[in-house]
């Protein structure tokens, strides 16, 4: 995963996910903070730049203390390529596991997915 913290890429970014809209406005809103200044600490990831399949983003892992606060660890998710968000979830560390988190998207797909992982790595989904 990529961390885009550059002002150009964070703009075409947010240009990509207006056309995408409703189902980027998870994560459009969390691209236009950080673009404009980042005041709540946040990051975007995407799994590959300029051609991305995935944008992920969440709090800095650094300014998240505590890690049963699933408000505080919230991800947002925006997909163009199903298979490439099955994979960020099962085979990076985009997702910390071992913390309490929610996830936010509106893409079909999205659910079945993570449960599919949480299953697979014995957690629980609420």
């Amino acid at each position: 995963m990529l961390i885009l913290r550059c002002p150009a890429q964070l703009q075409r970014l947010e240009e990509t996910l207006r056309k995408s809209m409703p189902a980027a406005l998870p994560v459009l809103g969390t691209v236009m903070t950080v673009a404009r200044g980042n005041p709540a600490s946040y990051e975007v990831l995407v799994d590959s730049w300029p051609h991305f399949g995935v944008v992920l983003t969440r709090l800095r892992p650094e300014d998240n203390k505590d890690p049963g606060d699933f408000y505080a660890n919230q991800l947002t998710v925006f997909y163009q390529d199903e298979g490439a968000w099955r994979a960020l979830l099962g085979g990076t560390e985009a997702v910390d596991w071992t913390r309490a988190f929610q996830i936010h998207g509106m893409q079909d797909g999205m659910y079945e997915a993570v449960r599919e992982v949480t299953d697979a790595k014995g957690l629980r989904l609420e």
